[in-house]
């Protein structure tokens, strides 16, 4: 059964109809070149025919015959008309009106239509005889030679018919031996298409098998068809492209899972040490205080990696831009707010910090909650690890659209090798290390993702003193300039 969602029984159906329409189109070429040779061969017979008798009535006029007889004589017409299709003849002397010359099929019968005719014309029509039959009909005006005083200035017209049914019958014998040749022809081309067309897509079944059977989780799992046309060559090698691409993310994301479990587990163990100890004997009131405090930063912590991990699967996800609130905010008073966190940390490691924030009372519209994560995490990104005694340099400015916040502190030992790396979620440039107080590594891979939302860019680089450096550029509108 040919079903239109096979690729195979398109091909066949598609090919089928083109080659019905070809074999039409020649058919009918063919019919009507046959159909046209025919009708030529009929008429230049009616010509000669129309030739023969009007020697006939001239051979009359040489004998001074008088051209009245109103029939041509039996055994002379028998010899020269076919038995199956006679000939009809008929013949007029136009200036008396009258019949001089008529076949034995039309005795008897309604005389036939004489055509008008201008001298030295030949007609030729179509008509329809006393019983229905098509006939063809070639007609001439010829005067007779003068021989005889008293045939001078007449003209005759005479008429010769065919019946045109042998024509019409032949016509059809025609048009059906050509209905099954095509017929005939149309089937071999089935078979032999068949064939041809499920050869020619074994490659792409055998492609689908490796499809269905090859597991997406399966390393170095690759598709093969040795011998494919060219045309299928670039789709397997899409395909493989695609397969390796699948299997870096889904070894991605087993290691992003098992990265995630170890920094949630950090916290945990944390919480029931404390809670542990603090169960094990009764404490004072003080203790008590203390154990809380503890495990309510470890929960901190914790809450701020489930926040970076679902708001990071939310922008892996596709969500847009204008799914966050924009808010106006001071561009000077968004930073300083992105700080706070980063000051008791920075006194306590006596970092040397430094701003230069370019009109800074400038009201600003972006997405805050977005734009506020990068600050924060940058900020805080420097704060963390810069070694104690070192320096911080904070400088942001507005211009063309956007907004720019560079943040450079002293290197903590990060080669130009590892600075893409610090995007990575989880990465860290000693593995060893681990942050129970929200530090998972995922902050940077975080504001990349937001950059990459907003329409703007993070990036880091070393300056040539060697200091870390992070460039970010967000699109703002500008409200308001002080």
């Amino acid at each position: 059964m040919l079903t239109p969602r096979s690729l195979q029984n398109r091909l066949l159906l598609s090919f089928l109809l083109s080659m019905l329409a070809i074999l039409a189109a020649g058919g009918f070429v063919i019919y009507k070149v046959i159909g046209h040779q025919l009708a030529a061969e009929n008429d230049a017979l009616l010509l000669d025919k129309l030739f023969f008798y009007e020697t006939a009535a001239q051979l009359q006029s040489k004998n001074n015959l008088t051209l009245a007889g109103s029939r041509l004589p039996l055994p002379d017409w028998e010899r020269f008309s076919k038995k199956d299709n006679p000939d009809l003849v008929q013949g007029w002397l136009l200036e008396r009106g009258t019949t001089f010359m008529k076949s034995p099929p039309l005795l008897n019968r309604p005389d036939l239509m004489r055509p008008a005719v201008q001298d030295g014309e030949t007609v030729f029509s179509d008509i329809t005889l006393w019983d229905g039959r098509p006939a063809r009909i070639c007609s001439r005006i010829s005067v007779p030679m003068k021989e005889s005083s008293h045939l001078d200035d007449l003209k005759v017209q005479i008429v010769v018919g065919r019946d045109m049914l042998a024509i019409y019958s032949t016509l059809s014998k025609v048009r059906w031996f050509l209905v099954k040749i095509g017929l005939a022809v149309m089937g071999g081309i089935l078979i032999a298409s068949r064939l041809i067309i499920r050869r020619g897509v074994r490659p792409v079944n055998s492609l689908t098998h490796q499809i269905e059977v090859i597991p997406l989780a399966e390393e170095g799992a690759h598709f093969s068809l040795p011998g494919a046309p060219t045309e299928l060559q670039p789709v397997v090698g899409r395909l493989n492209a695609l397969m390796d691409r699948v299997s870096d993310a889904i070894e991605h994301e087993r290691q992003f899972a098992s990265n995630a479990a170890h920094e949630l587990r950090n916290p945990l163990a944390a919480i029931r040490s404390s809670i542990e100890v603090a169960l094990s004997r009764t404490r004072k009131p003080e203790e008590y205080e203390a154990t809380l405090e503890s495990l309510w930063q470890s929960q901190q912590g914790m809450q701020r990696i489930v926040d970076h991990l679902l708001l990071l699967a939310r922008l892996e996800s596709g969500h847009r831009q204008s799914e966050f609130v924009v808010e106006p905010v001071v561009f000077g008073k968004v930073l300083k707010k992105s700080w706070l966190n980063c000051v008791e940390q920075a006194e306590e490691k006596k970092l040397r910090v430094t701003w230069q924030v370019e009109r800074p009372e400038t009201e600003i519209t972006l997405p805050v909650s977005l734009a506020g994560i990068v600050f924060t995490n940058i900020l805080e990104n420097a704060a963390t690890y810069t070694p104690a005694g070192g320096e911080v340099r904070i400088r942001a400015a507005l211009g063309g659209g956007h907004c720019t916040v560079t943040v450079e502190n002293t290197n903590p030992g990060l080669l130009p090798g590892q600075l893409e790396n610090t995007f990575a979620p989880f990465w860290r440039a000693d593995p060893n290390a681990s942050g129970h107080r929200g530090n998972a590594g995922i902050g940077l891979a975080l504001c990349r993702r937001i950059c990459q939302t907003l329409g703007g860019k993070i990036e880091a680089s070393l300056t040539p003193e060697g200091m870390v450096r992070y460039a970010v550029e967000i699109p703002v509108t500008v409200k308001s300039v002080p």
